[in-house]
């Protein structure tokens, strides 16, 4: 993971592969994170991304984390593609003027680019998690795209409300709270309900039996 960004010379390799692209937010000591950056990242600077390279970038997703240790709190864009359109999505990215205001202000700390040079992700299996099955492995990436559409379309639905406030933190802050709220009351049927529909409501081990995070 490097923040050295090369556009001089396209590389030579044009067979897909996996890239990561990992937002490092700012985490103080002792506080709780804050997640409304994730929602603000995903529907002003991927958004846009995924609008102009739909017919480039196949696959795709999010990821979120924080947790303390070495890699922290992070946002990280996934995506399936050239050589490339990886080195055209990093140098749009590190380009990007709200990236940047982030940079300045303190909420990004580092934005991380793979090397378009040395692609290391070439099958579709290859972020799975690798002790799920092999046909796992490669089915998942298609049902975590479909996630990832769903959560940044839901930040596009919320977003159109006009109360929200026009400063980013705050606003990102409300539709947070608002996707939280829809999450928790709307997930268990929309999503877990209609997922376990498409099983055929066959039984699924689960290995607690209190309120659960998945």
């Amino acid at each position: 993971m490097s923040e050295r960004v090369e556009t001089t010379t396209a590389p030579a390799n044009e067979a897909e592969s996996w890239w990561y692209l990992r937002f490092r937010l700012t985490w103080p000591e002792g506080e709780e994170p804050l997640w409304w950056p994730d929602l603000l990242l995903a529907d002003r600077v991927i958004g846009p991304v995924l609008d102009a390279e739909r017919n480039t970038i196949l696959l795709w997703r999010f990821h979120r984390r924080a947790a303390r240790d070495g890699a922290g709190r992070q946002f990280s864009f996934i995506f399936r593609a050239t050589p490339l359109t990886a080195a055209r999505v990093n140098a749009r990215i590190a380009a990007d003027p709200l990236v940047i205001r982030l940079r300045e202000e303190g909420v990004i700390q580092t934005v991380g680019y793979d090397d378009p040079g040395h692609p290391q992700r070439l099958g579709i299996g290859d972020t799975s998690d690798k002790n799920w099955s092999p046909e796992m492995q490669v089915a998942w990436p298609y049902f975590i795209m479909g996630v990832s559409q769903l959560w940044l379309e839901l930040i596009r639905e919320i977003g159109k409300n006009q109360r929200w406030s026009k400063e980013p933190l705050a606003r990102y802050a409300a539709i947070e709270r608002a996707l939280d709220a829809m999450w928790r009351d709307e997930g268990g049927h929309a999503l877990l309900h209609h997922l376990s529909a498409v099983f055929g409501y066959r039984e699924l081990t689960v290995t607690r039996q209190e309120l659960m995070r998945f």
